[in-house]
């Protein structure tokens, strides 16, 4: 398994690193895959997470946890790698990035302590960074006796799809416009083409260039929106099955109610 692993492949595929989860979960598998290639992988990870551009550091801080939840039963090398470079690039976004970037590395800061993912050593994270931010900007609440179970269950998933919808940079309505935009500019450009073979008088390269660049766009457009319908399909899926299992436990405490009140 180990012999396999390529630093270079791994760079390659971080580069096409997005917030979604399709993305993230195919590559922490693929990791995973190479955990006893832990401490080449972490290594890799942080070296281009620190030449990444900001907006995609996010993804690669996702990535993480997905590979440290996910790999902790199978053994504890990813814990002791990632426990060495998280620090420095949890500093680097809460620091030079914005609000939602912040508040999202706080909260798998927060996430990773009460999972206890690095152990004790998770609360030092967490009072180095979450105390920082003070008492009013950043707290974790859940009710009263509340507390997030197994990584996979039904909540985290909800919770991670609605991270891969808003936690991105794709910015749905604008692209819509755009895409609508590009559209109606191509059948302006239809209609100046067929205006110029009526009259006789056809600008064929500045017709030419002008369609290639509205196609670009929309092939750009489609791209990003097969990657939202995907994202919106599986929480979707997800908030189905939840709201199935969640029926099914008020029938199950229905039903104990009514044996006790006969």
């Amino acid at each position: 398994m180990g012999s396999t692993f390529n630093p270079q492949i791994l760079v390659d595929k971080l580069a096409k690193l997005n917030s979604s989860q399709q993305s993230i979960e195919t590559l922490s598998h693929w990791c995973i895959f190479h955990m006893n290639k832990a401490k080449q992988v972490v290594e890799t990870w942080e070296r281009q997470f620190h030449c990444s551009p900001r907006e995609q550091r996010l993804a690669f801080l996702y990535l993480a946890n997905d590979i440290l939840q996910n790999s902790r039963r199978k053994g504890s090398e990813f814990v002791g790698e990632f426990w060495k470079v998280l620090p420095g690039a949890l500093r680097k976004v809460i620091d030079s990035g914005d609000e939602f970037g912040r508040n999202a590395a706080l909260r798998l800061i927060g996430i990773w302590e009460d999972r206890k993912v690095f152990g004790s050593r998770g609360q030092i994270l967490k009072e180095e960074f979450v105390g920082k931010q003070g008492d009013n900007s950043f707290r974790i609440e859940k009710p009263s006796g509340f507390r997030l179970r197994s990584v996979g269950n039904g909540l985290d998933k909800v919770v991670s799809c609605y991270q891969v919808l808003y936690g991105g940079q794709l910015d749905e309505d604008a692209l819509l416009t755009r895409c609508r935009n590009a559209i109606n500019s191509v059948e302006k450009i239809d209609k100046a083409i067929e205006g110029d073979l009526n009259s006789g008088h056809i600008n064929e390269s500045g017709c030419a260039h002008e369609l290639k660049g509205q196609q670009e766009i929309l092939k750009d457009c489609i791209e990003q929106l097969i990657t939202v319908e995907a994202s919106r399909s599986n929480l979707v899926s997800q908030l189905r099955d939840t709201l199935r299992e969640q029926e099914c436990k008020l029938d199950s405490v229905r039903t104990e109610l009514q044996v006790h009140k006969t």
